[in-house]
């Protein structure tokens, strides 16, 4: 019995990190490959320029890097993984597999995620976040990056949200009114579902709590993101320092 428990936890684990079987074809592209049950051809290369281009200014960022995209839409890959980590985001990126897991538009630059609520954030935003998670790993460790054990959730997600929106390189874009724009979210929120700008999506406050708090650390107080992992402070107390800088 024990055996046969042992067997079954190799063979699940062994589908999760290697599911490059389960699908028909693949496309080859810089440091990508592209696996999906329909075919895919050129048309997803400006999708992964584009998320290349705006991961490419991460301090993580590793050209030599390879990263295999799952498209697992209605795939046994998809069902696997929720079975195994729960229902819940549109992608998951494990160790350098990032596996889309709704309904993508490639033409339009569209993924049609459906945790929340239906909404369409763009296809080269959700690969070029899940690509930093990769990153993650790939510099720290699986076993500080992972499903299960990680860090702090604002440093886990604030990090990839502050990479992939890019808000910063926006001309009209003011750190300190989109920190008093989530101040007075908290005013009247009645659950934790915050709206972004992007194909009317919501997504967990956590998300946007944290790419203001690394945005306020990496680009006004100057840390690395090795620094911000490092920091000993609380959440509150840098939440508080922030909420500051910002009304001064």
């Amino acid at each position: 019995m024990l055996m046969t428990i042992l067997l079954f936890v190799i063979s699940l684990a062994a589908t999760i990190l290697y599911p490059q079987p389960l699908f028909a074809h693949k496309v080859e592209y810089k440091q990508f490959k592209v696996y999906s049950n329909d075919k895919v051809g050129d048309e997803i290369k400006p999708i992964l320029d584009a998320a290349l281009s705006i991961v490419e200014r991460a301090e993580l960022y590793d050209p030599n890097y390879k990263v295999d995209i799952f498209l697992a839409y209605n795939s046994f890959l998809n069902k696997l993984d929720d079975k195994v980590f729960g229902l819940g985001p549109s992608a998951r990126a494990i160790d350098n597999n990032l596996v889309i897991k709704v309904k993508v538009d490639i033409g339009k630059n569209l993924a049609y995620a459906t945790f929340h609520k239906p909404c369409q954030p763009g296809f080269a935003y959700l690969i070029a976040h899940e690509m930093v998670h990769c990153f993650q790993t790939h510099k720290y460790g699986i076993w500080k990056f992972n499903p299960f054990s990680h860090p702090e959730m604002w440093k886990l997600e604030g990090y990839p949200e502050y990479i992939a929106r890019q808000k910063s390189s926006d001309p009209d874009y003011r750190l300190k009114e989109d920190i008093k724009r989530f101040i007075e979210f908290n005013r009247k929120q009645t659950d934790i579902w915050v709206a972004v700008e992007e194909g009317g999506c919501e997504f967990p406050e956590v998300y946007y709590k944290g790419r203001l708090m690394t945005e306020y650390l990496i680009n006004v107080k100057q840390l690395t993101y090795d620094q911000v992992l490092k920091d000993k402070r609380s959440e509150n107390e840098i939440y508080d320092e922030m909420i500051e800088w910002a009304n001064k």
